[in-house]
């Protein structure tokens, strides 16, 4: 189905501007999914972290009282458990942000979105015709 000419655009020659509103409600429903899944994601790596921390302290007084290289090399296993989640929560602030700045608006410099005239018919009318006769 073709859309009906818009006579206001016909009559100051410009093309009328389509907006899309499924599209933007997809876009913002994506957005706050990705934005939904980042806080919970962040929330996990926290919890990691902090359980990681508490257990590592544990398992540190536990292999300093027997001594074993066993315990120690859970240790040391715990250590590079924290360090990783650590770089994953940093990983993912910095996929986050590639998404707030992919999804941000870009603006077009010199771009009137919204203008308003004040003044008579008449006087319209002549600002019309001379971008007429410029064009």
């Amino acid at each position: 189905m073709k859309p009906k000419p818009d006579p206001i655009s016909k009559a100051l020659q410009v093309s009328p501007m389509i907006i899309d509103p499924v599209k933007d409600i997809m876009s913002n429903a994506l957005n706050n999914s990705a934005r939904s899944d980042f806080e919970t994601a962040r929330q996990n790596l926290h919890e990691i972290i902090n359980t990681g921390l508490e257990s590592l302290d544990k398992l540190s007084q536990i292999a300093d009282a027997s001594q074993h290289p066993r315990a120690f090399e859970v240790v040391a296993k715990l250590i590079e458990s924290i360090a990783t989640a650590n770089k994953d929560l940093l990983e993912l602030q910095a996929s986050i942000r590639n998404l707030d700045a992919i999804d941000a608006p870009t603006s077009t410099s010199g771009s009137v979105t919204n203008n308003l005239f004040v003044g008579s018919t008449a006087e319209l009318q002549k600002v019309i015709n001379s971008i007429k006769n410029v064009k």
